[in-house]
């Protein structure tokens, strides 16, 4: 009787200490907790070089109304600074400018274009076919530095049904103050599209 209760004791202790190891977690040596690389220490020095600056400031829409129709000419000012490594390096640079979610957008529009002729709501991103800009050397934060300055109209215009409609529509516009264009900007070389920037800058309505 003594060997049958010692038995069925035994039996009983096995049983638990194999639920035990069943339930044991195991140590897994694959398993290791990784923080996903900064994309941006993947940049090659080619790449990084290559990644337009800019410098923006306010941009300035003066309005204007002659009879029933409103003007409002956009002086776009805008700045685009590369290292000269990286500027003896670049075939062309685009510059684009989004209106999407300005006043002015989907109104007409005339600007100039290489040849110095005027077009109809379209503008060409190609710096090299833009005649209004100037290339000079600068110096930033003790670093020297090459600077397209792209300074060039956009002549909106809008007819309305009489003059005192248009003088509303200026008022609206002048009463604007959150208005933000998106400039976005890239360079090319040996067959490659660099990497493109963006900044937005705020735009002042004036009579």
């Amino acid at each position: 009787m003594k060997a049958i209760f010692t038995l069925i004791f035994a039996a009983i202790l096995f049983s638990a200490c194999t639920k035990n190891s069943d339930v044991t977690p195991q140590a897994n040596n694959n398993s290791k907790v990784t923080t996903p690389p900064d994309a941006t220490s993947a940049l090659s020095h080619d790449d990084s070089i290559h990644m337009p600056k800019f410098n923006i400031n306010r941009q300035t829409v003066k309005t204007s109304v002659s009879g029933s129709k409103l003007t409002l000419v956009f002086n776009e000012n805008v700045a685009i600074l590369f290292t000269p490594e990286a500027y003896q390096r670049i075939s062309s640079i685009h510059l684009q400018e989004d209106f999407k979610t300005t006043l002015l957008n989907g109104v007409d529009f005339t600007t100039v274009a290489g040849g110095g002729n005027t077009t109809l709501d379209w503008v060409d991103d190609n710096l090299n076919n833009v005649i209004l800009k100037k290339v000079t050397d600068t110096v930033i934060n003790s670093a020297k530095m090459v600077k397209i300055n792209v300074n060039r109209p956009f002549t909106f215009f809008k007819a309305y049904a009489s003059n005192k409609d248009a003088i509303n529509a200026q008022a609206v516009f002048l009463s604007k103050t959150d208005d933000t264009v998106v400039f976005t900007s890239y360079s090319y070389y040996n067959q490659k599209n660099y990497q493109p920037q963006s900044e937005a800058a705020v735009l002042v309505y004036t009579k």
